[in-house]
């Protein structure tokens, strides 16, 4: 044991004698470096003249930053026989600059990193093993700002470093010549030979920007292939675009963007997924969307779990060159999400955080304030004096006729009501204040590279119950095992919980429409109904059956989502020969939701959803128990597809590309819902009513109703090729076909080939071509080919629901059956594109122009069907569209010098659709009443259909429409004394009549669509605006869009101003119908008019940015690579005509897109 001991000892004392005599040695070469003598006589010389002069006098290599020196700090230097460190001394003397001898190093610095040890220690660690060759150098961009994180390595050996956070880096070399490679993300590649004499030199390294670097490549999903080589219709949206906008969603990234791609926020409320259109509309009622692959694989959560932090491209695939190659996916486009991964070099911590406040909504129509109101009604009251339904008012004035209360009590309760004025926007809507939070870690060596993050979203909605929470996190993780084999991990989960009030109405309509005298609390804070709202006077009680009081359901009747989704993918690459690899995907998706209904006891809601309710006149009160309902969901898919890519060029002229694949895909989901009857949220406890004997019969069928279940499956398999050549990467062609099969498709139909072909001509790279030097790129492309879709609201097999009422003779029956039809099969759409991209000047103008004429035929439409069949319709393929526009696309950099750079973009495309083939061949086809957007032959697919607004028959208060009779021999209608024929569209006698005069009123999609954009950058700052528009349609006016008026019901809710204007007796002048108690509105509420559409055109200014970048040496002494501060606005103003709260809604009564303020900030460690 003493022996060991011993020993120990030993091994210690040698090991501190050895580090004693490394330390000694080193600071007797110092001692010696200092001891040399220099001699010095210049006059008026630079700084850098100086140590030129000391190099070659001492034989030390010097270490600095050039700009420090060049040009900089002239004076007279007399220096005689004196050491370096007190020649150093006097040089650097009141220049701002420090020095220090390392070995046989002089490091000059500046003065305030004098003992900073994040400088000295890649120096000092690098020279205490000097035996073998060490560069240092410097790195800088174009405006000579230090560029730390840039990655130097040695090419073909896995040595390599990255630059400190001032730019600088020394780094160790084994070998005394090579080539050493500096890359950095945004920037182009330097390569630079170096060898031993180099040894003395300050490496001056200025790495150029590569403004168009990452379309450079464009990644299909299945491949990344070279611009050049690109064949097909592509945009493409960078993580430099995303950065530092505080962007929440894709649909935010890609709002104005990019040409083609009609993006809109179908609404402002919290979790509300854009509505996404590429090249128009491809079907008539199927799904529309466009196919999502994230990371190679397809997409199947939800587009607000993609976080925008961790999305280093966008690519949006838009003709069949493009995305053919995904077959029955692609009829409606493909957008391709590459998420970041890791690279080499340094370890990367970046933090972004952002803070934002939104505007609560405001209305914008012209409603009755409270007398103007009271008036009205008493005014309905007038005309329809035994009519029960109404306002406050007018039950008040029913009850004062029939005894119930004197005529002064209902005078002075109008006097009261009559000085309340509520906004109701005020009211139930709160500013909300939201954050998120991102955190990523990136790195990795030559072989192994990893990317993580995690996020955090947390929003609330003008709602005051409306609360949504996502937490996300990402890891990508991928090694080099060899040069034969390759994987890539990527796992990805989602965890989210969004809140929101269930309070039985359409809380914007009742905030637009409740009636103005009416309050949520009194004077002295007691909570008051709703009587406007809930008026029916109770048989059980004193007072009403019911108590109405937005606010008390808004905060006690709640519903609440939460999911967790999970994704998996592998991909494994084995190099097979030198031009042939084998690539093996496989994914799996994961999703399961809750959602939980909580009607609390003693609600309005819980009253009028009682699970008793309907067994009633009038529900007692101590069955108002409240209830408790739970749906569940959960899915599951997967994909598994391998690949084989042949790549090879030949004597730098041909290039092939052969490309073979298959794949499997699998989707299921299961669901089920549970109800409690009643439900205590403050005991958590559930019950079931107790029931009367004569009502037990009953109830053991309702039970059914307590519970519900479903389950999906669909299964497809595909089979695909691509081929791709080049000759002197001037004229490309490519191909590709795939094959689909679908379980969702009758039998006859379940394959379908699908293939493209198409063609690049790249002019610029012809010889002639070099006279023209301001010309870097112009290129012709056309492409032909055919992509399809499945529309599953029709299936080869008959589809049963079951309800508790379907039953004979205690048995269950189907209460609606969805009809077979086994000859269903595949939409086909036929694709047609021609484009041109140009690059002028260095490409500081670029540019692209696109045409398209595509055919989609076999798209689903109904049929009706005689009476004999046992049912009324059925849906076929029999109808097919035309879609055709142009897209442009420009990109300028108007000014770019040292400091100040300014560039525009601008996109707008022009779609045009057109039913070339459908059930209804003319527009008088259409039966009365039937849909206002009916596919007609020979009209665009959102064409609304209906009537011209003629005004209102002052004799009788009917509705006229204008006729045309011009190609007429029995003209229809009557001639008025101006000339116009028009037709009284509220007598039943012209019931056939009407049908022949329907005539197209416009679209309802916008044929016109882009944006525009501008962006400044001054030293540190950054200023960056964007618009998008979308004209050329007509949108749902907003106030006929919920149909409040036009019946004397109308006055139990607020109305416009000009309802005051109605007809209500012969000779009146007005263009508002009459009321009347037949049960039948007018034609004007009940038809479809030109008056209840307005122009949907909108100017929107989407984003306004401006960022400012903390200098470095700030940076550096906060212990920071980099940070930026950000102020975004949202949503900022719009230009529109339209009376509503957005029209970006297209007329739809929902929430509209608030003003966002936010402030954000990005850290880099």
């Amino acid at each position: 044991m003493k022996k060991n001991s011993f020993r120990k000892r030993n091994i210690y004392g040698k090991v501190i004698l050895s580090v004693l005599a490394i330390l000694l040695l080193l600071d007797l070469n110092a001692e010696t470096k200092g001891q040399l003598r220099v001699t010095l006589s210049l006059k008026k010389a630079e700084l850098v003249q100086i140590v030129e002069n000391l190099k070659k006098q001492t034989g030390l290599r010097f270490f600095y930053q050039e700009e420090k020196l060049v040009g900089k700090f002239q004076q007279d230097i007399q220096i005689k026989d004196e050491t370096l460190p007190n020649a150093l001394e006097t040089i650097f003397r009141n220049t701002g600059l420090t020095w220090q001898i390392l070995e046989d190093v002089v490091v000059i610095k500046d003065a305030s990193f004098k003992n900073d040890e994040k400088v000295n220690k890649p120096i000092t660690d690098n020279i205490n093993k000097l035996k073998s060759i060490i560069l240092m150098g410097y790195v800088k961009d174009e405006k000579k700002e230090p560029m730390p994180g840039v990655t130097v390595r040695l090419e073909g050996l896995s040595v390599g470093t990255a630059t400190d956070i001032d730019g600088w880096f020394s780094l160790k070399l084994p070998v005394a010549k090579g080539k050493l490679v500096f890359s950095c993300v945004g920037f182009q590649k330097y390569e630079m030979e170096f060898s031993e004499t180099m040894l003395n030199d300050t490496l001056q390294i200025t790495l150029k920007e590569n403004v168009a670097e990452v379309e450079e490549v464009v990644v299909t999903g299945y491949q990344t292939i070279n611009k050049t080589r690109m064949t097909g219709a592509v945009e493409v949206v960078t993580a430099k675009d995303i950065a530092n906008k505080g962007y929440v969603s894709v649909g935010d990234v890609l709002r104005g963007s990019l040409a083609g791609v009609s993006t809109r926020n179908t609404s402002g409320k919290l979790g509300a997924l854009p509505e996404i259109r590429i090249r128009g509309l491809n079907s008539l009622y199927g799904d529309m969307d466009p196919t999502w692959i994230v990371d190679g694989v397809p997409f199947e959560g939800d587009l607000n779990d993609l976080i925008p932090e961790d999305i280093e491209s966008i690519t949006v695939l838009k003709d069949a060159a493009a995305t053919a190659i995904y077959g029955s996916q692609a009829a409606n486009g493909v957008i391709v999400v590459k998420r970041k991964q890791g690279r080499e070099g340094m370890p990367m911590i970046r933090v972004t955080s952002s803070f934002s406040m939104e505007s609560a909504p405001k209305s914008k129509l012209d409603l009755m304030n409270s007398e103007e109101k009271i008036a009205f009604e008493r005014s309905v009251y007038e005309d329809f004096p035994n009519q029960a339904v109404g306002g406050r008012v007018i039950m008040l004035l029913k009850n004062a006729d029939m005894g119930k209360i004197t005529h002064q009590e209902v005078e002075a309760e109008i006097a009261r009501l009559s000085k309340i004025n509520t906004d109701w926007f005020d009211v139930i809507f709160r500013t909300p204040f939201s954050h998120n939070h991102n955190i990523s870690f990136s790195g990795g060596s030559e072989k192994t590279k990893y990317y993580a993050s995690l996020s955090l979203q947390e929003r609330h909605g003008v709602v005051p119950s409306n609360d949504y929470r996502n937490w996300s996190a990402m890891l990508r993780l991928s090694h080099d095992f060899n040069k034969r084999l390759y994987f890539s991990l990527n796992l990805s989960s989602n965890m989210k919980k969004n809140k929101d009030s269930d309070a039985g109405v359409d809380i914007l309509h009742y905030a637009t429409f409740a009636n103005p005298y009416e309050r949520p609390y009194d004077e002295e804070g007691n909570m008051e109904f709703d009587r406007s709202y809930s008026y029916q006077l109770s048989s059980l009680k004193d007072g009403y059956e019911s108590d109405f009081n937005i606010l008390n359901e808004i905060h006690n009747n709640t519903s609440c989502i939460n999911s967790l989704s999970n994704s998996v993918s592998l991909d494994v690459e084995v190099k097979i020969l030198e031009n042939l690899k084998f690539i093996t995907t496989g994914s799996v998706h994961t999703s399961w939701s809750n959602k939980k209904i909580v009607y609390k006891p003693g609600t309005y809601m819980s009253e009028t959803n009682a699970w008793l309710r309907h067994l009633f006149n009038e529900l007692p009160d101590n069955l108002n128990n409240g209830s408790l309902e739970h749906r569940n969901t959960r899915s599951q898919s997967y994909t598994w597809s391998n690949r084989l890519e042949y790549v090879q060029e030949f004597k730098d002229n041909h290039f092939l590309n052969l490309f073979l694949g298959h794949e499997m895909t699998e989707t299921s989901s299961y669901g089920n819902a549970v109800r409690f009857p009643e439900y205590d949220p403050d005991k958590g406890l559930t019950n079931v009513p107790e029931i009367g004997a004569d009502k037990i019969s009953y109830v053991q069928q309702m039970i059914k109703n307590l519970i519900d279940q479903n389950e999906f499956r669909s299964r497809g398999v595909s089979f695909f090729a691509s081929l791709g050549y080049s000759y002197k990467e001037r004229y490309v062609f490519s191909a590709s076909t795939r094959m689909d099969g679908a379980d969702v498709i009758g039998a006859k139909n379940r394959f379908s080939p699908l293939w493209n072909a198409s063609l690049k001509y790249n002019i610029h790279k012809e010889n002639f071509m070099t006279r023209f030097g301001w010309i870097n790129e112009l290129a012709v492309r056309f492409s032909y080919g055919y992509t399809g879709s499945i529309d599953k609201s029709a299936l080869p097999f008959n589809v049963l629901s079951y309800s508790m009422s379907s039953r004979f003779f205690d048995t269950d029956i189907p209460s609606f059956i969805s009809p077979k039809n086994p000859s269903i099969k595949w939409q086909k759409k036929q694709d047609r594109s021609f484009g041109i991209d140009l690059g002028l000047f260095r490409n500081r103008i670029r540019a692209t122009l696109n045409y398209y004429n595509n055919v989609t035929r076999d798209l689903l439409d109904s049929k009706t069907l005689p009476v004999s069949v046992g049912v009324n319709t059925i849906c076929y393929n029999s109808s097919s569209i035309r879609n055709y526009g142009i897209e442009v696309n420009l990109h300028t950099v108007n000014v770019r010098k040292r400091d100040f750079t300014w560039t525009t973009s601008f996109n707008i495309a022009n779609n045009k659709n057109k039913i070339i083939e459908s059930f209804y061949k003319n527009v008088s086809d259409v039966p009365v009443g039937f849909g206002r957007t009916e596919p007609v032959e020979g009209t665009s697919t959102s064409s609304w259909i209906g009537y011209r607004f003629a005004g209102i028959d002052p004799l009788t208060g009917h509705t006229l429409a204008l006729v045309d009779n011009t190609h007429r021999e029995n003209p229809i209608g009557f001639q008025r004394e101006d000339g116009t024929w028009v037709l009284d569209m509220d007598d039943q006698l012209n019931s056939n009549d009407k049908r022949k005069i329907k005539m197209t009123l416009g679209d309802s999609y916008p044929p016109i669509s882009g944006g525009f954009e501008t962006a400044f950058t001054w030293k540190q700052w950054t200023l960056n605006a964007r618009f998008a528009f979308m004209a050329g349609h007509k949108i749902t006016s907003a106030y006929y869009s919920v149909a409040n008026g036009g019946s004397f019901a109308s006055a139990s809710q607020n109305v416009l101003r000009r309802e005051f204007n109605r007809w209500r007796k012969p000779g009146d002048i007005t263009d508002m119908p009459g009321y009347n108690t037949s049960g039948m509105t007018s034609s004007l509420q009940s038809d479809w008019y030109d008056r209840k559409l307005e122009d949907g055109d909108f100017l929107k200014c989407t984003e306004i940015s401006l960022g400012y970048f903390l200098p470095s040496n700030i940076c550096k002494k906060i212990l920071l690579t980099s940070c930026r501060i950000n102020l975004n606005v949202r949503d900022l103003f719009t230009i529109s005509e339209y009376e509503g709260l957005d029209p970006e809604n297209f007329g739809a009564f929902s929430y509209p897109n608030p003003k966002k303020y936010m402030l954000s900030l990005s850290v880099s460690f």
